[in-house]
């Protein structure tokens, strides 16, 4: 609840007193001031405009830390800026921050305009999950079109934030068993329909309980196999 009341009280207060803040001027002594400058003017614009800056100033202080060249910084800064834009003009501020962030993560990594504003038109809920997964399942291969229907069809199923994280991950079990991509997605989508995603696909079979664990972030999937290695060593006879 406190971060949540100060995240409020941050974005209430005006230019003068975030210029004061402790992530500016961590910027403000590692880079030139021609750049900070730059990056000032980056982080006043996607105020002005709506846009989240809390990203933004991570971003910048990632550069930071890696010691990455000032130049490169504000050029990452700047095109990160204009995926949020973009991704606010499409999802919409009553969706939420954490909505434009994925949504601007999702544009990244090849999810269509179209696709997005689509889903932010006919789903009020929380977008931010089912964009990460229409992310994720791009990424493994899936095309555009069938990452958009199984997303539609978990979400009129009600699927769960932790079982929509897994279908990408069952997705992949079934390429790994030989299915191409698309089939895999539509089988997945078969199960979603019947009742019988229970999280993830084993042996083609749906109905297992989804990987326990916090919510995975934008661009990483859900692990593919879960629990403990087992210990193949020689003499290993526990139990």
């Amino acid at each position: 609840m406190r971060g949540i009341v100060v995240l409020v009280l941050g974005l209430a207060l005006p230019s003068a007193v975030l210029a004061q803040d402790a992530r500016l001027e961590r910027i403000r002594q590692a880079f030139p001031a021609e750049a900070v400058s730059r990056i000032e003017g980056i982080l006043a614009e996607s105020e002005a405009a709506g846009v989240p800056t809390g990203p933004l100033y991570a971003k910048a202080l990632e550069g930071v830390a890696k010691g990455v060249p000032a130049d490169r910084v504000v050029a990452a800064l700047n095109a990160y800026a204009e995926h949020l834009q973009n991704a606010l003009s499409l999802v919409g501020a009553g969706h939420g921050a954490a909505a434009v962030v994925a949504g601007a993560d999702a544009l990244r990594r090849g999810v269509p305009v179209e696709a997005v504003r689509s889903l932010a038109s006919q789903y009020s809920g929380d977008l931010a999950v089912p964009l990460v997964v229409m992310g994720d399942l791009i990424e493994t291969g899936v095309p555009a079109d069938g990452a958009y229907e199984v997303v539609q069809d978990a979400l009129q199923k009600q699927q769960t934030p932790e079982e929509m994280l897994a279908i990408p991950g069952a997705v992949r079990q079934l390429m790994r068993e030989g299915s191409g991509a698309g089939e895999a997605a539509n089988a997945v989508g078969r199960a979603i329909n019947r009742g019988q995603f229970g999280g993830q696909i084993q042996q083609g079979k749906p109905g297992a309980a989804p990987p326990k664990g916090p919510p995975v972030p934008p661009g990483a999937g859900p692990p593919d196999h879960a629990g403990p290695k087992k210990d193949k060593r020689k003499g290993n006879t526990s139990g």
